[in-house]
């Protein structure tokens, strides 16, 4: 039968918002955090504004004239024309003369205004001082003075000529007045600076959720590792026999996971482990005491990888090679014996695919009521899945936060094609 050949983790938008609806405490924190920055970065950047008023002291020099009925026309356009009047081309031009000041027009106009006051025939003159014009500045109220002079002989004159004598006349010479006046700046009340504030807390948390769930997101489809310990079993497409954290790789650990394991029926129940990324490096170790605290005789066969130069007693190495004919299990205590290789002695060759290898296991099992085999990680040699060809129990034992989703499922093809049934997965959450 045909078997799907996968090498990689693909999610569904259904399974990205179940994870990010999992790290609901992680887009909390975040939302903290970005409505702390924007609602704190909004409070300080606005809190100087807060009914924000400034005044400061306004100094004039002040002349009124009075417009005669020099024609039949109302006394607004009356008063109007002398305003314009005294900001004509030809005023300006009677001011320097006079005054013997040379300066711009645009200087002269900007320097002074005029406004009648209700309908009535009266329009003052405003020179504010001091002012700076970039040209001509006024710096204190005696040449403020001489300047609202000259500027009133010079409408005078003009009017003079223009609209006839004695139409207008002074109703009130220069004279100085100081007042406070209210700036025009930003200010805002303090009812608009709170809904500003909470305005800024909300589009934080907003956007603290939104960079969580991105970021969260992001790093699920890009991190290529199980996410948890149901991928972990997606992957391998077999049972979890248990998930243990830090502490829980104890006697009572590998009690449940001995008691899974167990075979009924049978002469000898042979197991092998293979450790995918495992942090641990005694798993089958302590599934064999485990075994050998139930008064059950049991061998350990250790196939990891041993460079030590010096000749063991209990290696099985020189035995699969030929080279010798005993093998002395080395006794843990009255119930567990033990095995081991030397890679020294095997110059590179393969014993756990040697015919007296699968002799040795079935000479074992004769004399054992458990053999447990502790495999080298399949992620450095392939002889776990060779071993699991002898017994009739294989399980994984699989570091979570070690293994990529590859690995997993490149160690589920290999299975699948030598047709190896993985009995269960023993998952380490370390």
């Amino acid at each position: 039968m045909s078997k799907e050949y996968r090498i990689d983790k693909e999610y569904s938008a259904a399974e990205i918002i179940r994870y990010n609806l999992r790290k609901w405490w992680l887009a909390l924190i975040m939302a903290v955090l970005c409505a702390a920055v924007l609602g704190g970065y909004k409070y300080m950047s606005t809190r100087q504004y807060v009914e924000n008023t400034v005044y400061q002291d306004k100094q004039q020099v002040v002349a009124s004239l009075f417009v005669r009925n020099y024609s039949d026309a109302s006394v607004v356009e009356r008063a109007g024309n002398v305003s314009k009047i005294a900001k004509s081309n030809r005023a300006y031009e009677v001011f320097c003369k006079d005054a013997g000041i040379d300066i711009t027009m645009d200087d002269y106009t900007q320097l002074f205004e005029m406004q009648q006051t209700d309908a009535s025939g009266v329009v003052t003159l405003y020179v504010t001082f001091p002012a700076n014009t970039g040209n001509a500045a006024i710096p204190d109220e005696s040449i403020a003075t001489k300047f609202a002079e000259g500027v009133i002989d010079a409408t005078i004159k003009v009017c003079d000529e223009v609209l006839g004598e004695d139409c207008v006349s002074v109703l009130d010479d220069p004279y100085v007045t100081q007042e406070v006046i209210k700036i025009e700046s930003f200010s805002i009340t303090k009812e608009e600076f709170r809904q500003g504030v909470l305005k800024g807390i909300t589009a934080g948390a907003l956007l603290g959720i939104i960079v969580e769930v991105v970021l969260f997101t992001c790093w699920m489809l890009l991190c290529k590792r199980p996410k948890n310990a149901e991928e972990v079993r997606q992957c391998l497409d077999s049972n979890v026999i248990d998930v243990l954290k830090d502490g829980e790789d104890n006697e009572n650990g590998f009690k449940k996971v001995a008691l899974y394991l167990a075979e009924s029926g049978t002469a000898c129940n042979k197991i092998n482990c293979i450790s995918l990324q495992c942090p641990k490096k005694d798993v089958a170790l302590k599934l064999a005491m485990s075994y050998a605290n139930e008064q059950k005789k049991t061998l350990y066969v250790d196939l990891t990888v041993n460079e030590s130069a010096e000749a063991e007693e209990n290696s099985i190495s020189k035995y699969v090679l030929g080279e010798s004919e005993e093998i002395k299990p080395l006794a843990m205590n009255d119930y567990l014996d033990s095995v081991c290789r030397n890679r020294t002695e095997e110059s590179s060759m393969d014993i756990v695919g040697n015919r007296r290898f699968a002799t040795f296991i079935a000479d074992m099992e004769k004399k054992y009521d458990c053999i447990i085999v502790n495999s080298t990680d399949v992620s450095k040699s392939a002889e776990a899945y060779t071993a699991s060809k002898f017994c009739n129990k294989t399980f994984v034992a699989c570091g979570r936060k070690n293994a990529k989703n590859e690995e997993l499922y490149r160690a589920k093809n290999i299975l699948d094609v030598n047709e190896i049934e993985v009995n269960g997965v023993l998952v380490y959450e370390l």
